[in-house]
């Protein structure tokens, strides 16, 4: 199996945290946006990372990439077995693609202080409405998204949460008091083995999101 990816990508993070949690082998082909090969562009038509190549097949889209290796290579399990508590962890995961990364994106993006503390509140919302209808819903007593053990929920969101430090830096956002379960999910997914081997630094998605940011508008 070949994975092409990019460290600063929080998509790319995601297949890689499920490659590691299935122990899976594969190629790591790092990608240079600026300066994207064209065997790349072969196999990823969208010019974006990840992508895998796996017995002759291309396969792109993090998420579709995630459930394709639960499919081909089912254990451990990184989805529930009944249905609707696999539907709901779809939920999630398109949340998180659709609205959660758009919200904090628009964040992290905007140069007008006017709009900024709009935004902020708006991104604040999007983490009280995880503590509410993620974690407290789902997880009981358990330390992660759905209850006791890990799933693709978990390995969708939490590249997000390791870049937190850049929008804390640019934007002032940090998660709020009353989101503990969030805080302790966040604890426990990053002392998870496959998220050590792969983590970055603060410093690191500082200096990695100034292109993004631009500017510091921080409250």
């Amino acid at each position: 199996m070949q994975l092409y990816t990019a460290r600063v990508c929080p998509y790319a993070h995601r297949t890689r945290l499920t490659l590691l949690e299935k122990g899976l082998t594969f190629e790591h082909i790092e990608i240079d946006f600026k300066n994207k090969p064209a065997q790349f562009l072969e196999v990823s038509p969208y010019g974006k990372v990840p992508a895998i190549v796996h017995n002759g097949q291309t396969i792109y889209e993090s998420a579709i990439i995630n459930e394709y290796l639960e499919e081909v290579f089912p254990e451990p399990r990184l989805m529930p077995v009944d249905p609707a508590l696999r539907a709901k962890a779809r939920i999630w995961i398109h949340y998180c693609d659709e609205y959660f990364t758009t919200d904090h994106y628009a964040l992290l993006k905007n140069q007008d202080p006017a709009r900024h503390q709009t935004l902020l509140e708006k991104a604040e919302r999007c983490f009280r409405f995880v503590e509410r209808e993620g974690l407290d819903t789902l997880s009981g007593t358990g330390a992660y998204w759905l209850g006791d053990q890990v799933s693709l929920v978990d390995l969708a969101w939490y590249p997000f949460f390791e870049r937190l430090p850049a929008w804390l830096h640019y934007r002032g956002l940090r998660l709020p008091k009353d989101c503990p379960r969030l805080a302790d999910w966040i604890n426990t997914m990053s002392k998870r083995d496959s998220a050590r081997q792969i983590a970055n630094t603060p410093d690191y998605y500082v200096e990695h999101y100034a292109g993004y940011a631009q500017s510091v508008l921080a409250a």
